[in-house]
């Protein structure tokens, strides 16, 4: 079994792809920041179709700065690669970067699973870091959305 790969030449990264987890739903990345998570419930990797969700956390005390740190710093166009179970690489060409307040909830099409057209999106934390009681927390979500390249 090959590597599940998430790069994004254009910030540096190559990260391995773990599995994030939905506990009392809220999708939570891996503990590893230097790992990315796939939604279980999205489409694979490999997928015709569907929407591939990827979550990583931009850093964690203890850790430094995690895989996604300058995902902000993505542009429409970028080109990013994944790779699956196989091997099989996929390459996208990012055609949004948004942050929006986690106030205003998930954006609902990171999770249109696998049925409707070919995406990726990945998301990791942004904005304001607050703190509350010790424990930090980040104001916005960043989203990047891509489309595969034929």
């Amino acid at each position: 079994m090959a590597p599940r790969i998430l790069s994004m030449p254009r910030i540096g990264i190559s990260a391995p792809i773990g599995v994030s987890t939905v506990p009392g739903g809220v999708l939570t990345p891996p503990n590893d920041v230097k790992t990315v998570g796939i939604w279980r419930d999205g489409a694979a990797l490999a997928a015709d179709q569907g929407t591939t969700l990827l979550a990583g956390h931009v850093n964690m005390i203890g850790q430094g700065n995690g895989a996604l740190f300058n995902l902000a710093l993505m542009r429409p166009g970028d080109i990013i690669h994944t790779s699956d179970d196989a091997g099989r690489t996929t390459v996208w060409r990012v055609t949004r970067v948004v942050e929006r307040p986690k106030a205003d909830g998930v954006e609902e099409s990171v999770l249109d699973g696998p049925t409707g057209p070919r995406r990726l999106a990945v998301v990791t934390c942004g904005g304001e870091l607050t703190y509350d009681n010790g424990v930090g927390d980040y104001a916005d979500n960043i989203y990047l959305y891509a489309d595969a390249v034929a």
